[in-house]
């Protein structure tokens, strides 16, 4: 991802700049304009959680933050994790006050027991909502004050403590990704963090962790994973580093997510952790786009699923979106097994939406907004949050606020 250098705006898509970012697109007319690619120490197979240990022992850790939910302490991974801890002699303190869509307050109340415990490491273990909590907690503890002055770009100044993620869904990409979202329950916004200083020192990917989650679960976090690699791929920060991570998670996608939701197959759980890993890589240096900019005020405001609402947006979004990159969607269909011989790009484009919809409904999820209680009347404060999300710089095309609104009408 471009952060550093000299600071330009997003080129090609129409959207107003941001502080600390720069245009892939455009990079050879600008001598400071630098590309930079970020990831974790990434350890992974079967057995993953084992090494869990000598991962904090190497960061220098003698007492290990655990944040996790109530969820994965019932699946038992948390005592898992804690024995091979223990196994090395780290001490552990354990924090599961995490929710689904995670609150501003509980990265708070992680905080103080962090310090109060003198803890040194910290540790993410679960989906996307113990990863980010986690990653809030990180950065209070050195940078101090509320999380809501980290809300934007680049503006975390101090470094945080040593922190591993051991995803327990393959979908979110938190693992690896420089994003922390956290929700402010009182204003029903989700606050978007997006800073290189989050980046998790280690992330350990078990696919073994994936066996004890619902088949729902599966199949939202998968859907995630998808919308990920393609919204990675048609950024405008989109570039050779990053296509070929967001390709490969949705050829990864389409050949194993419906087998993981029928069978849970280890086969088909070891490809979607790889896929959720790829498209945590890609977004992680190229950014999102519209759909995660319509997502987040849905999770905001009625506590949907990320996974869910994404798999709802998804379809529309990319049917508006085609027109702006038809060579890019033209390759996510080929991606897709779609048969494009003898179409040109705005043809093979085409099929992208079907295939998608093809997919929603083999894995049952719900097509429409009113299916998880969206309201009508709630829309245009929906929109006017969605133009100004982080995530909708780097769409390939920059919708207003009253695009916005229609977008959701088409789907409500």
């Amino acid at each position: 991802m471009s952060i550093i250098g000299t600071v330009h705006p997003i080129r090609n898509n129409g959207c107003r700049s941001q502080p600390g970012y720069l245009g892939y697109r455009g990079m050879a007319t600008l001598e400071n304009d630098l590309l930079k690619f970020d990831i974790p120490e990434i350890v992974y197979g079967i057995g993953a959680l084992s090494s869990i240990g000598d991962c904090a022992q190497r960061l220098g850790g003698e007492r290990v933050f655990l944040v996790t939910d109530p969820g994965i302490v019932e699946a038992g991974w948390v005592d898992e994790a804690l024995r091979f801890l223990k196994q090395v002699r780290l001490e552990a303190v354990v924090y599961d006050n995490v929710v689904t869509n995670p609150r501003d307050y509980q990265v708070d109340q992680g905080v103080q027991r962090y310090l109060e415990k003198k803890c040194d490491v910290i540790v993410g273990l679960g989906g996307g909502s113990p990863m980010d909590t986690a990653k809030g907690i990180a950065i209070l503890v050195h940078n101090q004050g509320s999380i809501h002055d980290y809300v934007g770009c680049n503006l975390i100044t101090q470094p945080i403590p040593p922190l591993i993620c051991v995803p327990t869904t393959a979908g979110t990409g938190s693992d690896v990704s420089q994003f922390a979202i956290i929700a402010d329950p009182k204003k029903k916004l989700k606050l978007t963090i997006l800073s290189r200083a989050i980046m998790p020192d280690i992330s350990l990917i078990d696919p073994k962790l994936l066996t004890t989650k619902s088949t729902e679960l599966i199949a939202a976090t998968g859907m995630d994973a998808l919308t990920h690699a393609i919204e990675a791929y048609v950024s405008s920060l989109a570039w050779p580093m990053t296509d070929p991570h967001a390709i490969h998670c949705i050829e990864l996608v389409f050949t194993h997510l419906v087998n993981a939701v029928q069978t849970k197959s280890m086969d088909s759980l070891e490809g979607m952790a790889i896929a959720s890993l790829e498209a945590g890589i890609a977004f992680s240096n190229a950014i999102l786009g519209a759909v995660h900019a319509l997502a987040h005020p849905l999770g905001g405001l009625y506590d949907l699923h990320h996974g869910l609402a994404n798999a709802i947006l998804l379809p529309m979004v990319v049917n508006k979106n085609m027109e702006h990159a038809p060579e890019k969607f033209a390759a996510i269909a080929n991606a897709m097994g779609a048969e494009t011989r003898g179409k040109d790009v705005y043809q093979a484009s085409a099929c992208v939406p079907e295939k998608i919809e093809n997919l929603i409904a083999a894995l049952g999820l719900p097509r429409r907004l009113y299916q998880v209680g969206v309201k009508p009347e709630d829309i245009p404060s929906l929109a006017r949050q969605a133009s100004e999300d982080l995530c909708m710089l780097t769409n390939p095309h920059c919708y207003l606020a009253e695009e916005i609104e229609s977008m959701y009408r088409e789907i409500i």
